[in-house]
C-alpha cells in the first residue's frame, strides 16, 4: 500500500495529461490524492463525480446520496513505475478516506472497455464487479474520439447521416462497473441487498471485450481493439446559436468532454 496525500488538482491533471490515455476530464473533479518519489509527482487518483452524480449512485444504491460516495474520475501513474502501483495507490486512497473522510460509504468507478480495459487494476485491488453497460463513441479515421454529447451540441444530432457525413465511425463497447465499500460489514450487507446490480468477484477478462462498429455500411462485431487516440480538434470550441437584434448568429464556447 502507498501512503497518499492531497495533491493540488492542477498538478494532478497535469500528470494525467502527460501519462494518461485521455487528456480531458469529467466535470466534477473535487479531491485528488497521490504520492511523490525522487523524480517528483509519481501517481494520482482524482475523485469526484461524473455528469449525473445523484442519478449514478441512487441507481446502484437507492438509499445513498452524493455525499456518501466518490467516483474515481482519473487514476494515473508514471509509466516507469511497477505494474502493481495503481492497485497500491487505490489501497492508499481507501485508507486515507477512512481516516479523513469517514462519511464516505462507497467508492465507485468504471473500467473503460471501449479502450480495451476490463478493470484488472480494480480486480487486483479486490474491488467488487457490478456488470457492464454498452455505450457508444465516434472515431475519426485516425482514431480521435468524439463524444456523443459533442455531436449533439456542435452538429445538432448524432444520427447516422451526421456521423457518416463527418467521416466518423460509430463504435459500441462495454463499460464495466466496480465499487469498494468503506463502511461497516452490516452496512455493506444492507447495500448489497438493496443494490440494483449483482456485485461479485466473477471478474471480466480480455475475452469479455467486444466491439460493434458502424462506418456507414452497416454494423459488424469485432474482438480487435479499435485504435483510439487522444482528443484533438473535436474538443475545440463548438458552435452555438444566439439571437442578436432579432437575428440568429453563430457564437463559440469551449467545453471539455
Amino acid at each position: 500500500m502507498i501512503n497518499v496525500q492531497p495533491i493540488p488538482i492542477n498538478a494532478a491533471k497535469e500528470l494525467c495529461r502527460r501519462w494518461h490515455y485521455s487528456n480531458v476530464f469529467p466535470p466534477h473533479c473535487l479531491t485528488s490524492l497521490g504520492f511523490y518519489d525522487k523524480a517528483g509527482l509519481a501517481g494520482v487518483a482524482i475523485w469526484g463525480w461524473g455528469t449525473r452524480p445523484r442519478h449514478t449512485i441512487q441507481k446502484l444504491f437507492p438509499t445513498l446520496d452524493t455525499k456518501d460516495y466518490w467516483e474515481l474520475n482519473r487514476l494515473c501513474c508514471r509509466d516507469d513505475l511497477p505494474r502493481n502501483t495503481e492497485s497500491q495507490l487505490l489501497a492508499g486512497c481507501e485508507l486515507w478516506f477512512k481516516q479523513n473522510q469517514p462519511e464516505k460509504i462507497v467508492l465507485f468507478t468504471w473500467a473503460d472497455g471501449l479502450r480495451g480495459k476490463p478493470g484488472y487494476i480494480y480486480q487486483a485491488a479486490n474491488w467488487l464487479y457490478g456488470g457492464f453497460i454498452t455505450t457508444e463513441i465516434y472515431l475519426t479515421d485516425d482514431g480521435e474520439p468524439v463524444h456523443p454529447r459533442l455531436l449533439n451540441t456542435r452538429f445538432g444530432s448524432r444520427g447516422k447521416d451526421v456521423y457518416v457525413k463527418l467521416g466518423l465511425k460509430k463504435v459500441w463497447g462495454r463499460q464495466f462497473r466496480y465499487c469498494r465499500f468503506l463502511c461497516s460489514h452490516k452496512k455493506r450487507k444492507q447495500l448489497l441487498r438493496e443494490s440494483s446490480v449483482d456485485w461479485t468477484k466473477r471478474y471480466p477478462k480480455k475475452d469479455d471485450l467486444i466491439w460493434k462498429i458502424d462506418a456507414g455500411e452497416g454494423s459488424r462485431e469485432s474482438r480487435d481493439l479499435p485504435m483510439v487516440k487522444r482528443s484533438g480538434r473535436f474538443r475545440q470550441s463548438a458552435f452555438g446559436i444566439k439571437k442578436s437584434r432579432g437575428m440568429e448568429t453563430p457564437w463559440l464556447w469551449s467545453e471539455e468532454f
